[in-house]
């Protein structure tokens, strides 16, 4: 008598093949979602990267015709600020310096807007809103009275203002809040030398 073999799986193996291939489709999902995360994050933080960058010379721009003895408040580390008060050099009639109208760059009440206003407070007021993405401290730093960032200053806000001569050094950090509740956060930090 021959016993005849089958040709096949037996149900064991087939159960064996389809949790195997479980296995590789849950790691694939999981490496996929992943990288979908990292580029999303790497996305957020290159357009925060632009706006940072184009916020800060936006600032240094508008403060670098200004005249270095009018800006008020008068703000020496390890005390920043996060307004600044300037005008701008029009020119020069019969020796005399013109100046522009009073100026200000700061940040709202609330601390998430850079705003730069003229003649605030009096006739003609002019605000606009330059940014509202700014973060409530500067990167690292905590509303404690330490320098949590070691940059020799302390409680800085997202958008801070300190002078040495006739030099400002402006920092100012800029956040997103992504879908999971994380937040991505860029700073920068440039100098500008008031001409006047």
């Amino acid at each position: 008598m021959s016993i005849r073999r089958r040709a096949g799986f037996t149900l064991i193996e087939v159960m064996i093949a389809l949790v195997l291939i479980g296995l590789a489709l849950t790691k694939l999902t999981l490496v996929m979602d992943e990288a979908r995360r990292v580029h999303e994050e790497e996305s957020i933080s290159m357009a925060l990267e632009d706006q940072a960058l184009d916020l800060i010379d936006r600032i240094a721009y508008a403060l670098y015709g200004a005249d270095a003895r009018k800006l008020t408040p008068f703000m020496v580390a390890p005390f920043p600020t996060s307004e600044v008060h300037f005008q701008i050099s029009q020119g020069v009639e019969d020796g005399e310096p013109v100046w522009g109208d009073p100026e200000v760059i700061g940040l709202s009440a609330d601390g998430q807007q850079v705003y730069w206003g003229q003649n605030v407070g009096q006739a003609g007021e002019r605000i606009v809103v330059w940014a509202n993405t700014v973060s409530e401290m500067l990167e690292d730093e905590l509303l404690n009275g330490v320098d949590d960032n070691g940059n020799d200053l302390a409680d800085e806000l997202g958008l801070s203002f300190v002078m040495d001569g006739k030099s400002v050094t402006i920092r100012l950090s800029v956040e997103r809040s992504q879908e999971d509740g994380s937040k991505i956060q860029v700073t920068r930090e440039t100098m500008v030398t008031c001409r006047n």
